[in-house]
């Protein structure tokens, strides 16, 4: 394996059902409004095609509905794909963050938003969705959820990028969990696709929304993790944070593509790396 940046975004402004959009002490509602996803998309648009960078869009149904116009120039774009991130933001498992829980929808909540979001993108994009982000991440993935597991396959997903936890169940998610085929838990044919490192909101919130430089530095630190030793590595960043965060300002996304570019790093989206180790997988 080479070493592999996978660049993904959690598209989520309209779609956050928890609240975090509205709570002071994050602070998320100042950069939450009708037009941020719209924003945020030229950004990244504008990033990728300046860097010649592939990255996934994870877009949540509510988001979708509300944005169609914005998300159809990437569809059919070379460097993009777009996948689901349930409808509503809702939780596969339980997370607990600071003191407080998360709780996770039963499986038949979990089905009704999977489903509902592919028939929105199949109906409104023209896209057949077959890959989806769970709304926060978890330690250990969905390794210990196979109902979880059963409600993706019955909705048509193939690969999931859920591992987003270290032991403590905090981020940063060391680079060491690599991609894997669910093949222990009895889902042979579904694949986890790790996303890895410290998460752009979460990374800020506890630094300092300021630091956008320091944070980039961060990114590139990770970069070169990968070029050592040879690894993929799944960054995740959202549409708001492009907003909250300041990327046009301070370049935190642009100046690790440029990076990796530099170290000759392979740069996929989500749904190409899939498909490569579809291709390259022994048969089960």
């Amino acid at each position: 394996m080479t070493a592999t940046l996978l660049i993904g975004y959690d598209v989520e402004a309209c779609a956050i059902g928890e609240g975090l959009a509205c709570l002071g002490a994050h602070g998320m509602g100042e950069a939450v409004d009708r037009g941020t996803t719209a924003r945020a998309l030229e950004i990244i648009r504008r990033n990728h095609e300046e860097h010649d960078a592939p990255g996934t869009l994870f877009v949540c149904g509510r988001t979708l509905v509300h944005n169609v116009s914005a998300l159809e120039p990437f569809v059919g774009h070379p460097l993009f794909d777009i996948q689901q991130h349930t409808y509503s933001h809702t939780l596969l498992r339980d997370d607990h963050w600071k003191g407080g829980t998360f709780l996770a929808s039963p499986p038949v909540a979990i089905e009704t938003e999977v489903a509902q979001t592919s028939r929105a993108m199949k109906r409104l994009l023209g896209i057949d969705c077959i890959g989806l982000r769970t709304p926060h991440g978890y330690y250990r993935g969905l390794c210990d959820s196979p109902e979880m597991l059963a409600v993706l396959q019955r909705c048509g997903i193939q690969f999931v990028s859920s591992w987003a936890r270290n032991e403590l169940g905090v981020n940063p998610t060391p680079m060491s969990v690599q991609p894997f085929w669910y093949t222990e838990q009895g889902f042979p044919d579904l694949f986890e696709i790790p996303f890895q490192g410290w998460l752009d909101g979460t990374w800020f919130e506890e630094f300092g929304i300021d630091k956008g430089v320091e944070y980039g530095a961060v990114l590139r630190a990770a970069i070169n993790e990968i070029v050592a030793h040879d690894l993929v590595y799944g960054a995740c960043f959202h549409d708001w944070a492009q907003i909250r965060y300041r990327e046009t300002d301070h370049q935190w996304v642009a100046g690790m593509m440029k990076h990796a570019t530099n170290l000759g790093v392979s740069m996929m989206s989500y749904a190409d790396f899939y498909s490569s180790q579809l291709e390259a997988r022994a048969p089960v």
